[in-house]
């Protein structure tokens, strides 16, 4: 079991960045408009908010707690703007960044973890339908969002 004080400083960034990283990940796959990314946006903030609660791993949970000490705004990770395959590639590369420092500190946590940050970047992906006209019809997950999650389980790993 870990929590933030277990971490440096830089690794606890990328750990508390991930899930953002995931959401961001997923919405940049296939835009939504302005309400459809402000869905996707809150989105993120539940899932956190909710892990608290349950049997999320305590690393977990300890983000949570850090979130709700600190104001209860997700860190944001640093990607560059303006080309999207560059910020797709920094947001994978903090998810590698969170993941490979619980495998090492507390690699009992590291399957729930990445199953955990799975789960959010699929409730980005369920929380704006995609297509359709002011919320009638479009489908709840589109191709390119499905393709995204695809590869997101990809880089972490199978869910439990």
């Amino acid at each position: 079991m870990s929590t933030k004080n277990d971490y440096s400083a830089e690794e606890w960034k990328a750990i508390s960045g991930a899930p953002v990283a995931a959401g961001m990940f997923v919405a940049l796959s296939d835009t939504s408009g302005p309400i459809g990314m402000a869905k996707e946006a809150l989105a993120v903030g539940r899932a956190i908010a909710d892990s608290a609660r349950g049997d999320a791993p305590e690393v977990v949970k300890s983000l949570a707690e850090s979130l709700k000490a600190g104001g209860g705004r997700p860190e944001l990770p640093n990607v560059p703007t303006g080309d999207l395959a560059k910020t797709k590639d920094a947001l994978i590369g903090t998810l590698k960044t969170a993941v490979d420092a619980v495998e090492r500190k507390s690699p009992g946590e590291a399957p729930a973890y990445k199953s955990w940050l799975t789960s959010v970047a699929t409730k980005v992906s369920e929380a704006s339908r995609e297509g359709g006209f002011l919320g009638i019809g479009g489908t709840q997950v589109s191709p390119n969002e499905q393709a995204a999650l695809n590869q997101l389980t990809e880089v972490l790993g199978p869910r439990r």
